[in-house]
Formats: C-alpha cells, sequence, structure tokens
C-alpha cells in the first residue's frame, strides 16, 4: 500500500503525536438512547471540542513557548478524544465490519472468559452483568483545567438528557519531583515508543534513539501495515485514520514488591537495585540492564540504540518485563505487534504506614493504541507476558529452563492446579553467574477496563448521521 500523506485534522490527538498529560480523567459512560446523543454528538464536533492531531502539535508548541517566555509558571490546557467499545459502536453506527476479533468480543469476553483475569477483582463498573461500557471521553492537561472541562462536558453534553448514563470517573496524575514520568515502581516508563513512517522524524544511528520505523498501518487504521497489507484483513475507508485503545487498569502492590527485592536479593547475591533492574530489564533511571548489568549509568536513561544477546539472559533475563513486551532481536517481525503506550499512574504515593503492605489503591491506567487487538495488547499479554516459554527456544542459554512469565505484569493461572502455578517464576542469573530461578505472586492485579475504537473526525462525523 502507498503511504499517502496523513491528515492531521481528522485523527484524534493521543493516538498521535499524543496528548500532554500532567492529570487525566476518564468519564466512562452508557448510550442509554442514540437518537438522543447523536445530534448532541454532532454539536460537540461543531464546537471543535476533539482535540485533533494537528491541534495537539499546536499545543505542543505553545507550551514550549509559553516555558521559554514564562519559566516556572504553568500553562493551563485541556485536551479531549473519545472512544467506544464494540457495542456502543453498534448502538451509534450500522457499519459491521470490525475486523478484529478481541475487540468485537470486549476486553471481559477476552481477558476473563479465555484470559487469566478474574472477574470478582474486576471493579464492579466494567462488568457486563452491570450493563458494562459503551464509550469513555478523556480530557488530558493540567489538573484545573482538566476537572473544569470534564465538569463542562458532563453538564452540557454527557448526561441523562443527551442520551448517556455516567458509570464511571478514573483520574490519573502524573507523579512529581524526582519521580515525574516514573510508575509507581519507580521506573522511568513509556521510553521505547515506536516512531511512525511519514508521521515521526528517522532517528540518525549514533545519537541513542534510533529505532526501526514503525509502518503508520500497524497503529491507525487505513495506512501502509496494516495486517500486512492484506485486502482480505483491513477495515474499509470508513474506518481510516481510527485506531484501537486498550485501557485498563492496573493495581501495583509496591510495598509487597520492594520487600521482595530486598529479602530475594541476598539470595541471589545481588544488591535490591540490581534484582529490580533484572527484573524490570532496565534500571530506575531508564539505562538499559543489557548495557549496565551491574551499576546504573543515568546518562544513558532513554537508549534505545541496543539490542538484546538472542543466546544470553545472564545481563537481561529473558522475561524481564522490558524485554518480555519488546523482545527486539527475538520478534521476528519487527513492527507487527508494536502499540503506541500511552498510560499514566494514578492512586497515592506510599505512605509510612505501607512498609509491610499495600493499604492504599495504586497503579497505572494502562492505554495502549493500536491497528489490531489481536497483533497488539491480546498478543502481547497472552503469548508473551503469560507465556513462560516465550521467548522460545532458550533452555539451553539458561540452564535447560523455561524463561518464565513476565517479571512484573505476569499473572497467575486462573485455576491453579499445583503449588507451581500458585506462583510465578522467572529464570535468573544470580550475583555469581550461575543460572538459578526465583519465585514470587504477582506484583499487579488487573481491575478491569474495555476495548475501544477511537473514529476519525470524519466516522465520528458520520456516526451523527448513521441511521438503523
Amino acid at each position: 500500500m502507498a503511504q499517502s500523506s496523513p491528515n492531521f485534522d481528522n485523527i484524534q490527538g493521543d493516538i498521535w503525536p499524543g496528548l500532554s498529560k500532567k492529570y487525566e480523567q476518564f468519564f466512562f459512560f452508557q448510550i442509554t438512547s442514540p437518537d438522543a446523543f447523536k445530534p448532541n454528538l454532532k454539536r460537540l464536533l461543531a464546537h471543535k471540542k476533539i482535540t485533533t492531531s494537528n491541534d495537539a502539535i499546536n499545543n505542543r508548541k505553545m507550551i514550549a513557548k509559553h516555558k521559554q517566555e514564562k519559566p516556572g509558571v504553568l500553562q493551563e490546557i485541556a485536551a479531549v478524544n473519545i472512544a467506544f467499545t464494540f457495542k456502543g459502536m453498534q448502538k451509534m453506527y450500522p457499519e459491521d465490519g470490525f475486523k478484529d476479533d478481541p475487540y468485537r468480543k470486549g476486553m471481559e469476553g477476552d481477558m476473563v472468559n479465555e484470559g487469566r483475569d478474574k472477574i470478582q477483582e474486576w471493579d464492579d463498573a466494567f462488568k457486563a452483568s452491570n450493563g458494562g461500557i459503551d464509550g469513555v471521553f478523556f480530557v488530558c492537561g493540567t489538573e484545573k483545567k482538566v476537572k473544569e472541562t470534564t465538569a463542562e462536558l458532563a453538564k452540557h453534553y454527557f448526561n441523562e438528557a443527551r442520551g448517556i448514563k455516567h458509570v464511571i470517573t478514573l483520574d490519573g496524575r502524573e507523579r512529581d519531583g524526582e519521580n515525574y514520568k516514573h510508575e509507581h515502581f519507580g521506573y522511568l516508563d513509556a521510553i521505547s515508543q515506536p516512531r511512525l513512517t511519514g508521521f515521526d522524524e528517522e532517528c540518525k544511528k549514533g545519537d541513542g534513539n534510533y529505532q526501526f520505523m514503525c509502518r503508520p498501518g500497524r497503529i491507525i487504521v487505513g495506512h501502509d501495515g496494516e495486517m500486512g497489507n492484506e485486502p482480505k484483513l483491513m477495515h474499509g475507508d470508513w474506518a481510516k485514520d481510527g485506531s484501537y485503545l486498550v485501557i485498563r487498569k492496573y493495581e501495583q502492590f509496591v510495598p509487597e514488591f520492594n520487600n521482595y527485592l530486598k529479602a530475594e536479593s541476598q539470595k541471589l547475591h545481588l544488591t535490591p537495585d540490581q534484582l529490580g533492574a533484572r527484573m524490570m530489564g532496565r534500571w530506575k533511571s531508564g539505562c538499559p540492564v543489557e548495557l549496565h548489568p551491574d551499576q546504573d549509568n543515568p546518562a544513558l536513561a532513554r537508549m534505545n540504540e541496543f539490542n538484546y544477546n538472542s543466546e544470553s539472559g545472564s545481563n537481561c533475563p529473558f522475561a524481564a518485563h522490558m524485554r518480555k513486551v519488546k523482545p527486539r532481536i527475538d520478534n521476528r517481525d519487527r513492527d507487527m505487534n508494536d502499540i503506541m503506550r500511552r498510560g499514566i499512574p494514578y492512586g497515592p504515593e506510599v505512605g509510612p504506614d505501607e512498609a509491610s503492605e499495600t493499604k492504599l489503591d495504586r497503579g497505572l491506567i494502562f492505554t495502549c493504541y493500536q491497528s489490531s487487538i489481536s497483533n497488539g495488547f491480546q498478543e502481547i499479554q497472552r503469548q508473551w507476558i503469560n507465556k513462560n516459554t516465550f521467548p522460545d527456544g532458550k533452555e539451553d542459554y539458561i540452564g535447560d529452563q523455561n524463561p518464565g512469565q513476565d517479571c512484573i505484569v505476569g499473572q497467575l493461572v486462573g485455576r491453579p492446579r499445583n503449588d507451581r502455578d500458585k506462583v510465578l517464576t522467572t529464570a535468573i542469573c544470580n550475583g555469581k553467574g550461575e543460572h538459578t530461578s526465583t519465585s514470587y505472586t504477582p506484583f499487579i492485579q488487573s481491575h478491569g477496563g474495555d476495548y475501544f475504537f477511537s473514529p476519525s473526525i470524519s466516522l465520528l462525523q458520520a456516526m451523527t448521521k448513521a441511521d438503523f
């Protein structure tokens, strides 16, 4: 497929280039009356309330200019995007041409019924038995402006008189100070994002940021690379410039994670920081443990220009989180499984009364975009993260063991049949250079979410006219 110039006025801005988000509110809703909501959606578009890629680019320029002119003074800003579950799209638009099977099932059907999530651990709002979710609008920016914008939209556009029932609101907030851009376990997040051909500038080799360019159709529908450019697998023109969005709430058990590192590192002849770096795949600064296995090097915090040794897990275990979800040399198709991550932390910092166990809910509102949930999030979660044999064929390099499940976000099997299924196990090289393994209970818990489609502006406009 020949790549045409992208229409930045037709793509929602969080897909690309991403919305600025010091603070974010997710407003999940059900559509009680499509006939009442369609004219309201039309009004929402006419008032230009949905932030496009062009808007996001201009916002970035405005923020950069403000920082130069008024250093230390916060630029108040808010941006809005919207997305719909398959159930919500069925209510709003008669087109039934969605090709992605997980999207059609929804997250509960995919991650609970066929995956390792436990429905009793999900927030009630996301359960199908309570009606589930039809859509979400989310507002990103600075806290004051975000809350004002969310309140305005809820009052004038998303209310019962307009055919909308509010289900739940989730709040995400970037951490402050030295923890800025770090998730709650303490590691720098969102370092290695796909760079899209025709959208992003290509990196030059040697600057540390170089990586293979991703065909834009792996993230955005209707562009080069979508489903390998196989016509029978691709969406129709109506879906162009849209993207599938996964929203998933992960609670993180931070005190338990830190206590595990302290206790287990002694057994493995490592320091807690060394063990944590091996489990994550990067040091807390972001420096790759593959390049610096023994000591952090903050100067390489955002280093992307490296590869793993496909015949060794000595520096970075094969089951380290960063290696599991982006295996680099061990992934045969370099961009098929790429996702664009846009997550944000939620919840308070760990308090002084939480030295031994978690008492308050905190974690990550994980979000990501892709043109195929099957190839993106689902493949990564099921076949990479939770599969103890991935990457395949590594037993000879790690003492005749399997690599193990993802160290950070791995999940137990739904119905453990024996003791080994009641823990996660990871092959690791200890501080003496010996192949061994370590076991632990999961450090995260899924509280649910759903699969959405983020339509283009033109599809949103078509939705306002659609009739069954």
